[in-house]
């Protein structure tokens, strides 16, 4: 069921916006990255939500490896010490599963997985939250994905990105959810 309390994205708001209020629109859809919402709204006109959708995936997946990094270093990490200062969408993702204020074991937890991720690839360990059901399933997907190769990981994160992106839209945008929005390689 799509969210009808927060603002809504208007497509046709969006490619009538100037530069300044679309770089407003999308910034709760792009996690602190005004520079990659920049070269979004560039690309204006959208013809609909799924044509926005299909420019922030190719934008996301077409990045080069320090833009990447950069990209994915604007993420939180899961349960981080000051959840007040994630975005509101963060902490709605964060909050469904609790994990904006977990338990202290748990917490402690989190704290060592996101050490470890952190030092092994260079940036917060992404998960779309709107894809899991529960803690053992981010549990499960944090100690399997430790296993990768950096770039396997960076490719992993960037599609997890692009998965929370959608979704975000999805929930901002005037239709409801976007069964046609998928994300491709």
């Amino acid at each position: 069921m799509p969210d009808t309390t927060g603002p809504r994205l208007s497509i046709d708001a969006l490619n009538r916006a100037d530069t300044a209020q679309a770089l407003e629109m999308l910034a709760p859809v792009i996690e602190r990255s005004p520079w990659l919402a920049e070269r979004i709204v560039t690309r204006r006109p959208f013809a609909d939500r799924a044509a926005l959708g299909a420019a922030l995936n190719a934008a996301i997946l077409g990045l080069n490896e320090p833009e990447s990094l950069r990209l994915l270093r604007a993420h939180p990490e899961l349960a981080p010490s000051a959840p007040d200062e994630m975005t509101e969408a963060s902490q709605r993702e964060q909050g469904r599963l609790s994990l904006a204020r977990p338990s202290a074991a748990f917490a402690i937890r989190l704290a060592d997985l996101n050490r470890l991720y952190n030092t092994r690839f260079g940036f917060p360990f992404i998960i779309a939250l709107h894809a899991v059901s529960d803690m053992d399933a981010v549990i499960a997907q944090f100690e399997g994905r430790l296993k990768n190769t950096p770039h396997e990981e960076r490719a992993r994160a960037l599609g997890e990105v692009v998965s929370v992106v959608l979704a975000r839209l999805a929930r901002l945008s005037e239709a409801g959810p976007a069964a046609s929005i998928a994300v491709t390689p």
